[in-house]
């Protein structure tokens, strides 16, 4: 897939914080030469923010926005809205990298160890005593955390807010709580594409030469 998602976030937060004009999706893509169907139309996405390789930001959407709106909103979202960060500062900018994933196939399953890891990222949702939990990881969180399934099942349910279950009883909880219908869970796949604040200066670099 085109880098081109990946600079259109770059751009996003570089016009916010500098107040410069944004490069529209459509200058990116004829300056890269990306052809019609180098990415869906409309998708459901994550933006996500590293700092040295440290994530610094992550949010996103399960509902299909069109490419160019979505990746500029959370770009920007994951860049100064992620409660667990302070909002990205213009003298970080130059130690970022981006990753842009388009998410797809979505299956509910009944089994919580259907999914295969580095492939599916998993959605859950549940209620317990009347607070609703919900959490997500991306496809390739478990495999850069070498989490194996119910590591993965277990930090998922931290992620949601919940700490009522040991490790050990992780699989025994999600198999209850599927079987009575309180709890759904969702596998998914998705593309990645990303970009280093270095490729995206020296695309800027080209692309302004060019003009």
């Amino acid at each position: 897939m085109s880098s081109s998602l990946a600079f259109l976030a770059f751009e996003s937060i570089v016009n916010k914080l500098t107040e410069t004009r944004p490069l529209k999706i459509a200058e990116i893509n004829k300056f890269l030469g990306t052809k019609k169907g180098a990415y869906p139309v409309d998708a459901p996405l994550f933006v996500t923010w590293n700092k040295n390789g440290k994530l610094r930001g992550c949010i996103g959407t399960f509902s299909a926005l069109p490419l160019e709106e979505g990746v500029s909103k959370y770009a920007l979202i994951s860049a100064f809205d992620d409660e667990r960060f302070q909002p990205i500062s213009v003298l970080e900018i130059s130690q970022l990298s981006v990753g842009i994933t388009i998410l797809d196939n979505f299956v509910a399953i009944n089994d919580p160890q259907d999914w295969t890891i580095g492939t599916h990222g998993l959605k859950v949702l549940f209620k317990i005593e009347n607070r609703t939990h919900l959490g997500t990881f991306l496809p390739l969180v478990a495999e850069e955390q070498e989490w194996d399934h119910v590591e993965t099942l277990w930090n998922l349910l931290q992620k949601a807010g919940y700490r009522g279950v040991p490790l050990e009883k992780t699989i025994e909880f999600y198999e209850s709580a599927l079987e009575i219908h309180s709890m759904r869970l969702v596998r998914y796949e998705g593309v990645k594409v990303g970009a280093t604040y270095e490729e995206y200066a020296d695309f800027r670099h080209k692309y302004s030469q060019a003009a």
